[in-house]
């Protein structure tokens, strides 16, 4: 039989505990007890330890501003803990308990705070949990805790966080997690934590070890499922098999290791499955491994001094990886299952690209971007698919990959893609102007081709010499050098030169508009050589 014991009894054995042995520690502690009334401990400085276990209170057990020595409620049930501004020497421990809410706003506990199989249902008024400054210079343990209307450590300061196979169910109005501001020396721990209802929320905290989310399942109906603007984590943010429901917000966030989402699901917030614009990441960046994105990516302005890697990744229709502005040690792009349709790389700065023709988007920003490796080195035939995946033409890229030819030495892939660059200029171009493009690039391939000014002189040549030989012109004077139809066709198309052919001879009936077809195509093509040769030698 459940022994009932009036609060008041407590109390009273608490503030005058009786003169203890010699050679004993005093404490109270009870066992499975029944205790009837409130448990009023307000302002009360207990010099002895509070063991009650797996007792179950019919009123709150108020403890606001007292100061204890070290206080065990394991197994408890009771409507409510108030204890707001409690000072702890020693654990707090609240493993197993039963309750309808926890107060610990300000708290300072010394050693650690334990929720371990904690089961915390909230009224609806506000955090079940609610521990805004809360204080403990030891860790809080919440080992598969169920905590129904959030837990709240807006501010507070811990040695580290465990939070691991719990559940915790937020509100419309309020997270499932709100760290805002939180401080850890050491490492917080979410695996395999499920959080519904409002997310995770860690603005401005602080984090001195890792972030651990793997296998973590956290979801919002209302906003991001993980928001962390300017969080700064001392190690990394490992998350492996993660599934978000809301995207995750890192933006401005300074990451001292890695960011891994291998395996992960990310589904969006506001189209954005991750943002992250302006973070900086000392190592890389990893959504590989089969993760699956549906929404954006927005890198924006980040720094990121290893690999972003994006291997395996698969996305979802109408998805942009927004690069732009951003600095990179590495970008892999590789083996993807479902490409996104957006790549910007416009104005951004990375050292090696590692990448496959059937991972590259439908569309490719390139403008002002700039690298130092591509891997796989490919032909220029093929790389020219990757410039020309730009919406609007821009000379850069051209000029980018070409110097990036040249300096491996392979001059003709160099050559190709400033080629390419012409004639994707072109069609910007006037009608008239585009006219003598194609003129330039089917006479020269605009000064890239010089081999083709030949064949077309020789061409021309020839044909001139077939006609005139079939057709000989009349000789101008009686005493004039003989007819040769190779010369006299050399002396119309090359208007340099003066072999005597053209003023000693003169066409006759059908010849003469080819002569004058010679001449015009012959000025044509020197005037177009002489141009093009000297775009290409004044080029830098």
């Amino acid at each position: 039989m459940t022994q009932e014991v009036p609060a008041e009894v407590i109390a009273s054995l608490l503030l005058q505990p009786p003169a203890p042995e010699p050679g004993a520690v005093p404490r109270l502690q009870m066992v499975g007890a029944h205790i009837t009334g409130r448990l009023q401990l307000q302002y009360a400085a207990v010099e002895i330890p509070l063991s009650l276990v797996n007792c179950r209170f019919d009123e709150p057990v108020e403890l606001a501003d007292a100061s204890l020595r070290a206080a065990d409620f394991t197994g408890c049930h009771m409507p409510r803990l108030s204890a707001d501004r409690l000072r702890v020497d020693g654990d707090l421990m609240l493993a197993q308990l039963v309750s309808g809410g926890v107060d610990l706003f300000g708290a300072q506990i010394r050693g650690d705070l334990w929720l371990t199989s904690a089961r915390v249902t909230g009224d609806g008024s506000g955090f079940a949990v609610n521990g805004p400054q809360l204080r403990i210079e030891g860790g809080l343990y919440a080992h598969s805790a169920h905590v129904t209307g959030g837990l709240n450590l807006w501010g507070a300061q811990a040695f580290t966080i465990e939070v691991t196979q719990a559940r915790l169910s937020g509100a419309e109005e309020r997270p499932a997690f709100r760290g805002d501001g939180l401080q850890l020396v050491q490492d917080l721990l979410c695996t395999d934590l499920l959080a519904d209802g409002g997310g995770i929320r860690l603005f401005g905290a602080t984090i001195g070890g890792q972030c651990w989310l793997a296998h973590a399942d956290i979801r919002s109906t209302t906003g991001w499922a993980v928001t962390a603007p300017t969080l700064t984590v001392g190690g990394g943010i490992y998350a492996y098999g993660l599934t978000v429901e809301g995207g995750v917000n890192l933006f401005a966030a300074v990451v001292g290791e890695s960011i891994e989402l291998t395996a992960s699901t990310l589904l969006p917030y506001h189209q954005y499955a991750l943002r992250a614009p302006g973070a900086r990441v000392e190592a890389d960046i990893k959504l590989d491994n089969a993760t699956r994105v549906a929404g954006n990516i927005d890198l924006t302005r980040a720094e990121v001094k290893g690999t972003f890697s994006l291997i395996e990744t698969a996305f979802s229709e109408e998805t942009t990886v927004g690069l732009h502005r951003a600095v990179l040690g590495a970008l892999h792009l590789e083996s993807l299952s479902a490409p996104p349709a957006t790549l910007d790389l416009s104005a951004a700065t990375i050292v090696a690209i590692t990448d496959a023709t059937d991972s590259w988007p439908s569309q490719v920003a390139l403008t002002a971007l700039s690298y130092q490796a591509l891997h796989p080195t490919m032909p220029a035939t093929d790389r020219l698919s990757w410039l020309h995946r730009g919406a609007d033409y821009h000379p850069q890229p051209y000029e980018q990959l070409a110097a990036y030819y040249r300096q491996l030495g392979h001059d003709d892939d160099a050559r190709t893609v400033l080629l390419a660059r012409h004639r994707q200029r072109r069609r910007s171009l006037p009608r008239l102007a585009q006219l003598w493009g194609y003129i330039e690039d089917a006479a020269t391939g605009y000064g890239y081709r010089p081999g083709r000014a030949l064949l077309w002189l020789l061409a021309l040549i020839t044909t001139a010499a077939i006609a005139f030989a079939a057709a000989p012109p009349q000789p101008a004077q009686s005493n004039g050098p003989p007819f040769q139809p190779v010369i006299f066709a050399l002396d119309l198309i090359l208007p340099v030169l003066d072999l005597g052919q053209e003023k000693a001879f003169t066409p006759v009936d059908g010849t003469t508009w080819i002569a004058w077809l010679s001449s015009l195509s012959g000025w044509l093509l020197g005037t177009t050589v002489i141009t093009s040769l000297t775009r290409r030698l004044t080029r830098s």
